[in-house]
């Protein structure tokens, strides 16, 4: 039964107001991959590939966490982050929507910006929801059958979107999964009987310790 684990890549830059500004890991996220990557070799686990996005944060997380160097590595761009501060951006510029300053109005910007988004209400976004639905959904498919185990290395908006995709869940839960997806949290997928199933969601075993606790993060 093939399985893929899903791993968020670590804390990014703080403060940043674009999309290359964030695709860096903050000095905290490198340390969070590193301790990722401890407790998965702990196990003592052989995955037959490694695949990654192509974006510096999430390679950088693969690298740091240091697992199984002997099975090879894939970048495959559909495994990318959606692009959230350009659609932001847009959703300024055309319905005069300022981006969220504090945690309440960010969870109501991004459902709105997913609304938007998916009923195909902002002009020119940098790529449609329906290719964001299919390139999660089609890389996944794919990447099962490189082999019984495969870890990937990605980031929230894909781990989100292959949690709505298995569980059927509606466009608000998309956000929501999002909101809560935590830096360097382990998802793991199932592949049965013709369909995905969750074994595991979210989860931070490398940060249960108190003196670990206030490491865990969102952003």
């Amino acid at each position: 039964m093939p399985e893929i684990t899903l791993v968020r890549h670590g804390q990014a830059k703080q403060n940043a107001t674009s999309e290359e500004d964030y695709d860096r890991l903050s000095d905290l996220g490198r340390t969070q991959a590193k301790w990722a990557g401890e407790h998965l070799r702990k196990l003592k686990l052989s995955y037959d590939a490694i695949v990654t996005g192509t974006l510096t944060r999430q390679i950088d997380t693969q690298i740091l966490m240091n697992i199984d160097t002997k099975a090879p590595v894939v970048r495959d761009e559909r495994f990318n982050e959606i692009r959230l501060y350009d659609l932001a951006g847009l959703l300024k510029k055309q319905f005069g929507i300022d981006f969220p300053k504090d945690e309440l109005s960010f969870k109501q910007h991004l459902n709105l910006t997913f609304k938007k988004w998916e009923n195909g209400e902002i002009m020119n976004p940098p790529e449609t929801f329906q290719n964001y639905k299919s390139r999660v959904s089609e890389g996944l498919n794919e990447i099962k059958d490189l082999g019984e185990k495969v870890l990937l290395v990605t980031s929230g908006g894909i781990v989100a979107m292959a949690i709505k995709h298995t569980l059927n869940l509606s466009t608000e839960a998309l956000g929501n999964c999002l909101l809560a997806s935590y830096n360097t949290g382990i998802t793991k997928l199932l592949y049965y009987d013709q369909g995905f199933v969750i074994s595991q969601v979210n989860a931070l075993p490398h940060l249960e310790t108190p003196a670990r606790w206030t490491k865990r993060t969102y952003t």
